[in-house]
This record gives structure tokens, sequence and C-alpha cells, in this order.
């Protein structure tokens, strides 16, 4: 029989191990992303129309490999028995603008609109910003990934007597009614055969984030129409 002491060790060098390899690989493919998008800014001479075309597919699968990279290190640091997160009072207001205003480029690239509603004006929660931050950078990401040209993303914030809801919908391909159930599994995905929109890590860092919260995520979703991902945080954390 194992001792329990001895897994646990172990288990910490493996994560140690993930995290320090995938940091290593990071870094670099930040570096890389740097260099392309000086050379697209037109800062270091205009280039012909093909190589700028060239160099533009090259910048959507490295964000890819980056933030499988990040969402590596996340489920590494989130499965640590001992993660605490620290709770502080964060705007609601501003985190949603400041989230809007870092996608508002790649939307308006592919002719995609990003927006907000529900009022928030003067909302304070008690929450982890960064890690609530990663939450709405994977939904919107994948919204983005699956939601076609002239297509839209929205951000809705609703009330309940249980406590307010996030919510994140796109006018995407929509989730298989099959698949539902399992996307919040770890290395689980909506689209099997389209492996490179992701590796099935993002969905469970969110279901992790928001059960460390005290709260929860559901999505409903028809197939060709889009998907509706709530993110449901108690009172307890409405300042």
């Amino acid at each position: 029989m194992t001792d329990p002491s001895m897994s646990s060790v172990l288990q910490m060098m493996k994560l140690d191990a993930v995290q320090s390899v995938v940091h290593d690989l990071r870094t670099p493919m930040t570096v890389i992303k740097g260099y392309l998008q000086l050379l697209l800014s037109g800062m270091m001479g205009e280039m012909a129309s093909e190589h700028k075309m060239l160099i533009e597919r090259s910048v959507g699968p490295l964000e890819d490999l980056i933030l499988l990279t990040e969402n590596l290190l996340q489920a590494a640091t989130l499965e640590k028995d001992d993660l605490r997160l620290n709770f502080v009072e964060t705007d609601l207001d501003k985190l949603l603008t400041e989230i809007i205003d870092f996608y508002e480029l790649p939307f308006q690239q592919r002719h995609m609109r990003i927006f907000r509603g529900g009022n928030t004006l003067g909302m304070k929660l008690l929450v982890d910003p960064f890690w609530l931050k990663r939450v709405f950078n994977n939904l919107i990401w994948n919204a983005f990934k699956f939601t076609p040209e002239h297509g839209h993303v929205a951000l809705r914030v609703e009330h309940s007597s249980q406590g307010i809801e996030l919510i994140v919908e796109d006018t995407g391909r929509g989730i298989p009614a099959d698949k539902i159930e399992a996307i919040f599994q770890k290395f689980q995905q909506a689209n099997v055969k389209d492996r490179r929109l992701g590796h099935g890590l993002g969905l469970w860092i969110c279901k992790r984030v928001l059960e460390l919260h005290g709260g929860s995520i559901r999505v409903e979703s028809v197939e060709g129409q889009g998907s509706r991902f709530i993110l449901s945080l108690p009172l307890s954390r409405i300042l």
C-alpha cells in the first residue's frame, strides 16, 4: 500500500514539474508573439500583402498555444489542496470595462461585436479579480473562436434573490446536447474533432474558480444557435 504522505509529495513534485516546463514554454512564445505584432504594426516598415497575411495567420495559433500554457499553469495551481484565493473588494463595472476593452480590437478585426448589459454602476464584489478575469478570458476566447464573423458576444449582469449572475452569451455554433454534461470535466471538449480549438481545460478552470468563490457555473445552449454561460455568485459576494 502506498504511503499517503509519499503520494502527496509525489503529486506536488509532478505539479511543480508541470508548472516549470509550461512556464519555460510560455515565455518564448510570448516574446515571439510580440515580435510578430511589431511586424504587423508597420513600425519596422511596410511589408508585402502576402507576407502580412502569413504573419496574421500565425498569430492566432500562437495565441491558442499561449492560452494553453496559461491554462496548464492555472490548472496545476487550482489542484493544490492548500490554495487560498485573495478575496478583495472589486469594482465590477471597472472589471468588465477592462475585459471588453482588451478584446475590442480582435473582435473588430473579425467584424464581430462585444458588449455588455445590465446595471453595474457602483457595484462592488468580494472576489479574487485575478481568477475571475481568468474565467472571463476563457469564456470570451472560446466564444470568439466558436462564433462566425458578424456575430456577437455579450456580457450581462442579472440579479436574483440568491445573489448575482454574470453571463457570457454568444451567437456561435452552440454545444451538442450530448456533450453539455461533460464539458466542465477536465480534458473534455464539445467539438472533439477540432483539437486546434482547445484542450478541455478552460471550462474546468472556470468551474473550479466559481466553486472556490462559493458559486457555480452552468450552460444553456442550442446547437447552431449559440451558448449562454451563467456564473452564479452568492449574496455573500456582494458588498
